[in-house]
């Protein structure tokens, strides 16, 4: 997929947007609402970061985040909007070029880290059943359409998509959802979120 060369970039506390998840968003500081007409008048995309906390040792300039597609943008009368995004790719925002009224940055895909080999598959498809065993023990009543997201993972085949939809749908903390956005190997990924679902 061809990135655009510059996107707003939306700063959120306490929120980590994934690839391949749906975020639903209501549109109402003046700032994020000229990125959002720019982002209609453009590419229709924005990345969104999940904002530091105070005593994060890593700068803003060094997180990662992820660029989102906007799907569907209704218009309120009072000025503000309500979206849906969709998420679709991890990116670096290491390059700022604005930062008033809002961040703009260049971003950067990131890719898997690994090399593609028969024993790296053969681990992944491990983690990946293992997975799956822990899934089908959740029982949790706020997600009222567990047993359809259940049905689901279990025939999806790329494991990207697989522990995108997973960390975003179970882990709850934002900062281990950050570890998990992170991460750039696959296999690690899958790992960190078996840990977390053993938790």
């Amino acid at each position: 997929m061809n990135l655009p060369e510059q996107v707003g970039v939306m700063v959120l506390p306490q929120t980590v947007f994934f690839p391949h998840h749906l975020l639903p968003l209501h549109i109402f500081e003046p700032r994020y609402r000229v990125m959002v007409q720019a982002a209609l008048e453009g590419s229709r995309m924005f990345a969104v970061a999940m904002e530091p906390s105070k005593t994060d040792p890593l700068p803003q300039s060094l997180r990662m985040g992820s660029l989102g597609l906007i799907r569907s943008c209704v218009l309120q009368p009072d000025g503000t909007s309500n979206l849906v995004l969709q998420g679709i790719a991890r990116v670096r925002l290491d390059h700022l070029v604005q930062t008033h009224p809002y961040l703009i940055a260049t971003p950067e895909p990131v890719e898997d880290s690994e090399e593609k080999s028969d024993a790296a598959t053969v681990i992944q498809e491990a983690l990946h059943s293992k997975i799956l065993e822990k899934v089908e023990k959740i029982d949790d009543p706020a997600l009222p359409s567990l047993q359809e997201v259940k049905n689901f993972l279990q025939h999806l085949q790329d494991h990207h998509a697989f522990v995108d939809l997973l960390s975003g749908c179970f882990i709850r903390d934002p900062l281990q959802r950050q570890k998990l956005l992170e991460e750039v190997s696959l296999t690690e990924r899958l790992r960190l979120l078996l840990h977390l679902l053993s938790q």
